[in-house]
């Protein structure tokens, strides 16, 4: 049986449909995620519907992104699409997220109409059966109520092979392999599948990075933020079927990380490739109070 305190997925969905208030403006919603700051999954999810709402009849192949100042999950978010190109079988937008008058996101995204083609992939590594392995829910619940910290669900599934829950404390190698499910059947719109991978998708990338430092979720003297963010969608993919996050951390330095995962489904199609650069420095002390 589902364990509804775990999961908030409707919840989710709804929040990655902003409101279309014009041709080219959007009106989204954002949701607490523990941190005074708009989770960086929120508003690429968000762009990314409002820049597919002013594209017919053409999928996203690639989207790049930088985030510019932290949003406030508070306050609303506006998205204004710029209608970049249209061409024979490409469609270019740009999106800016605003919030009180301030930019806090940039995404330029690119559609392409259905196109067969030359075709080869990296191959799937060698992993365990998701359905071998213990959903790390739970134990995040259990761990919350030990630190007295409120649980916050999430929308999707999360199982970790080997090492690769993201509050492991051990340093290792800059490696990890995740699973990941919608916990719901989901509608048979690319868009909702494609929103909501947008979304999964900054969850827990860039602490690929730290791994081999022994640094965790939680850790007082370090500040994390997403700087960039890049998705190629190569082929057509299920949020509601197992997707496996095969992640990698290439280098740290400079007090930034870099962060790429190659993402399978069950059938080890490689369905997109994600890439994240984000700030991981170290402060000297930790804060006090």
């Amino acid at each position: 049986m589902l364990d509804e305190t775990l999961y908030n997925t409707p919840e989710i969905l709804k929040l990655l449909t902003p409101e279309q208030i014009d041709t080219d403006r959007f009106f989204g919603q954002s949701h607490f995620m523990g941190s005074p700051n708009v989770f960086g999954g929120q508003v690429l999810g968000q762009s990314l519907y409002a820049a597919s709402k002013t594209v017919a009849n053409r999928r996203p192949h690639s989207l790049h992104s930088l985030f510019i100042l932290p949003g406030n999950h508070q306050l609303p978010i506006t998205f204004e699409v710029e209608r970049v190109r249209d061409g024979g079988s490409f469609s270019t937008r740009r999106v800016v997220a605003v919030q009180e008058g301030r930019r806090i996101f940039v995404m330029s995204a690119s559609f392409q109409d259905h196109e067969e083609g030359l075709t080869h992939q990296k191959p799937m590594p060698v992993n365990a059966d998701p359905e071998s392995l213990q959903s790390s829910l739970q134990a995040w619940k259990e761990r919350a109520a030990v630190k007295k910290h409120p649980f916050l669900p999430v929308p999707v599934d999360f199982r970790a092979d080997g090492n690769g829950d993201m509050y492991a404390s051990p340093s290792r190698a800059p490696y990890k392999q995740v699973w990941t499910r919608s916990p719901l059947a989901l509608s048979d719109d690319p868009l909702v599948h494609e929103t909501l991978f947008a979304y999964v998708s900054d969850y827990g990338l860039l602490w690929t990075s730290l791994q081999p430092h022994g640094i965790v979720m939680g850790d007082p003297r370090l500040q994390i933020a997403s700087l960039d963010h890049t998705i190629w969608f190569h082929r057509p993919m299920r949020m509601d079927d197992w997707l496996l996050f095969s992640m990698e951390s290439p280098n740290a330095s400079g007090g930034r990380g870099l962060n790429f995962a190659y993402v399978y489904d069950r059938h080890g199609a490689l369905v997109a490739t994600v890439a994240q650069e984000g700030l991981i420095r170290l402060r000297d002390k930790a804060k006090k109070g």
